[in-house]
């Protein structure tokens, strides 16, 4: 019964986003927009059965953990909206040990060091979704595509605003590899953070059009970012910073002097934050994640545990080790690594990203048609943020989850890139 509901409001959605022309893409059909969330919806089911029939354990399974313990906020909204209250805020209060006690991901290693705790947030968003879904999990699912999806069409439109006309229909290759979409559909972190991603790089690119609509989108896409993975939040600030710098230049030589500046600024505020503010102190917290996660993967035995160099809590310790973790990010799992179907899909789409960024590399489009500093943006927002997780991530499962949030940037580098004209006559000539 819970399933058949939520595919009646999936379907009442669906009926919605193709009335709206809010979701309307450029050069693109109507249907286009339900077609996205239909696929979403599909990946986002067989998310639940793979997680439901396949990893069985709740207490590790992605999308059961956050979902189990938000069953205790949901219970104490019953029986103590005093203590339903301060869980949902975060109060300090004894009375609520009655209810956190029972969870096994309210607390995280090194809470207290930590900007947000994530986990937290993931679980109170459940438990206000179990408010209206009385525990249905199959509306949480879509819920959960619902705020993916409008994450992928605001990414889609700000990509849309840089291509010529003869490529906007291209747009949709950014969104159709396979992981990507499976490991966005669904109760998990990666459904929220396009969302904010979206948001945020939306309200940036268009504030000059929409100036209040994109302030209010930009924030609320920062906050999300935020509270959700700030690492990420991290690597898209001084590229925000460098694109409004001399945002007229669009030369390569101009536009790369000034990201590379910014970055090397930025990593010169870093070490010298770090050791005045324990909060913000980033070395020391990619140095722990990395050494919790390697602990936790040799304590589970991870299958798809993959060598990752130990960081020192040193800002030239991560530096020098940032080209392992742009390798490891961009070219594992390798085909030799694959356990299941699912790591055989994510490394031969490591072979076709990686094909299709050399394609676009050989057949580009002419130098002076390229906007280099929309093109370094992009490469700014997504290369640090590869590197970080290729080095903090020993556990290829995992790696590919966290990879996938920015692969639509990726992708759009290389559509971005290739020549149209040329194109189509390698296609007339085959």
């Amino acid at each position: 019964m819970g399933l058949l509901i939520a595919i009646l409001i999936a379907c009442i959605l669906g009926l919605a986003i193709y009335r709206l022309k809010v979701f309307r893409l450029a050069e693109l059909p109507a249907w286009t927009a339900p077609a996205l969330f239909g696929l979403k919806l599909f990946f986002g089911f067989a998310l639940w059965a793979v997680y439901t029939f396949y990893y069985k354990d709740r207490s590790t399974s992605d999308i059961y953990k956050f979902y189990d313990d938000a069953h205790y906020i949901h219970a104490a909204f019953g029986e103590n909206k005093t203590a339903f209250i301060g869980l949902m805020t975060g109060s300090e209060d004894s009375s609520l040990t009655a209810y956190t006690s029972q969870m096994k991901n309210w607390e995280r290693n090194f809470t207290d060091r930590m900007p947000f705790n994530e986990n937290r947030f993931m679980i109170r968003l459940n438990a206000a979704i179990m408010l209206v879904s009385g525990e249905n999990i199959h509306l949480h699912t879509v819920f959960f595509c619902l705020l993916s999806f409008i994450g992928c069409i605001l990414l889609l439109k700000v990509f849309q605003r840089f291509l010529p006309d003869e490529k906007k229909k291209w747009v949709l290759l950014t969104m159709l590899f396979p992981s990507f979409l499976f490991w966005t559909s669904g109760g998990l972190k990666e459904s929220v953070m396009i969302l904010a991603l979206g948001l945020m790089l939306y309200g940036f690119l268009f504030i000059r059009e929409q100036k209040l609509v994109a302030i209010v989108s930009f924030i609320t896409g920062a906050l999300l970012l935020f509270v959700i993975k700030y690492f990420l939040l991290l690597c898209l600030l001084p590229a925000m910073v460098a694109y409004y710098i001399l945002s007229d230049k669009t030369d390569m030589k101009a536009a790369g002097i000034k990201y590379l500046a910014v970055l090397a600024l930025s990593v010169a505020v870093v070490a010298i934050i770090s050791p005045l503010a324990p909060k913000l102190d980033f070395v020391f917290l990619i140095a722990m994640k990395q050494k919790h996660a390697i602990a936790e993967a040799m304590y589970m035995k991870a299958g798809s545990y993959s060598y990752v160099p130990p960081l020192e809590q040193s800002i030239w310790s991560i530096l020098k080790n940032l080209p392992v973790g742009l390798w490891n990010a961009m070219e594992k799992p390798y085909l030799w690594h694959t356990r299941n179907p699912m790591m055989l899909l994510s490394a031969l789409e490591n072979l076709m990203l990686i094909a299709l960024l050399v394609f676009a590399i050989l057949y580009k489009t002419k130098r002076t048609e390229i906007n280099f500093n929309i093109l370094f943006f992009i490469l700014a927002c997504t290369i640090p943020y590869l590197c970080m997780i290729g080095i903090m991530t020993p556990v290829l499962g995992n790696l590919v989850r966290y990879k996938v949030v920015v692969m639509p940037l990726l992708i759009f580098v290389a559509v971005y890139l290739i020549d149209a004209d040329r194109f189509d006559k390698i296609l007339k000539r085959q």
